[in-house]
């Protein structure tokens, strides 16, 4: 089995998806969290950082850079991304949907992160319709099993669980809307297979 490395500042972000693969997979890794000063010092080696982001995983020693990216290699890695190319792309297309809602709401993400003053008009004109227009679709992919796919737990429940849970911390009243959604964060998060991890990790909004 090779070498695994994940670079990431200390908090979920979009390095937790790969973590919940890593912990469910019961693969090694050495889980390198950042702090800001330190970044600054070593963002620029390219050997580790390509892009000069996180994460990053080196993989014996070799980068490789984008969530995404990371994500799916972990999978197929684990044993998550389905077992044949039909299955995996049927994945791959309710990984896009999920995907979508997390990146239409960057900037409120960003706006909480920062304190910024716009939060309210963030709130009202962006997440409230966001989660209207997409979560409805989401929640269509759930299957009689509970995930998001007939042949079980794949890396999508993992990362789509992780993310909800982010914003269901904070808009119970808006989230709670959708209970197979509410059903699947609690099942996800109920797996034995993370219990350890989880318990470790504590509470971390972000």
């Amino acid at each position: 089995m090779p070498e695994y490395k994940l670079y990431y500042f200390d908090a979920r972000g979009r390095a937790e998806p790969a973590r919940l693969i890593l912990n469910y997979a019961k693969i090694p890794f050495e889980d390198v969290r950042v702090s800001k000063e330190e970044w600054e010092k070593v963002k620029g080696d390219k050997t580790r950082f390509p892009y000069g982001q996180m994460p990053v995983l080196l993989i014996d020693g070799t980068p490789l850079a984008q969530s995404n990216a990371i994500n799916r290699y972990l999978a197929v890695e684990a044993g998550l991304a389905g077992e044949n190319n039909l299955e995996r792309g049927q994945i791959g297309q309710i990984e896009e949907t999920c995907r979508i809602f997390n990146d239409s709401l960057g900037l409120y993400r960003r706006s909480l992160l920062l304190q910024t003053p716009n939060q309210e008009t963030l709130f009202n004109n962006l997440f409230v319709p966001t989660c209207e227009k997409q979560l409805p679709v989401i929640e269509e992919h759930i299957t009689s099993n509970g995930f998001f796919h007939s042949s079980g737990v794949t890396y999508v429940d993992l990362f789509f669980a992780d993310l909800f849970k982010t914003f269901y911390s904070l808009h119970q009243d808006i989230l709670g809307k959708y209970p197979k959604l509410v059903e699947h964060m609690n099942k996800v998060h109920a797996l034995p297979e993370l219990q350890e991890y989880l318990s470790k990790r504590g509470e971390n909004k972000f």
